[in-house]
């Protein structure tokens, strides 16, 4: 029984290890959706912003 507790603990070893890269690769996949995601809506919200009228456009003209 003693030659069976070392290789117990390796395999669990091996499936947290492999539990921990999933997880790792499941956050990177959900942070790069994220991102992309931001990223789109900062887009369009810059293209729908009207622009400042200047200090020009602002005087008026009086004839």
């Amino acid at each position: 029984m003693a030659t069976s507790r070392p290789q117990d603990r390796s395999t669990r070893l091996w499936r947290w290890g492999i539990g921990i890269g999933v997880v790792v690769v499941l956050l990177g996949a959900w942070w790069l959706a994220l991102d992309r995601v931001a990223a789109r809506i900062g887009l369009d919200a810059e293209n729908t912003m009207r622009e400042v009228p200047r200090n020009e456009d602002n005087r008026l003209l009086v004839d």
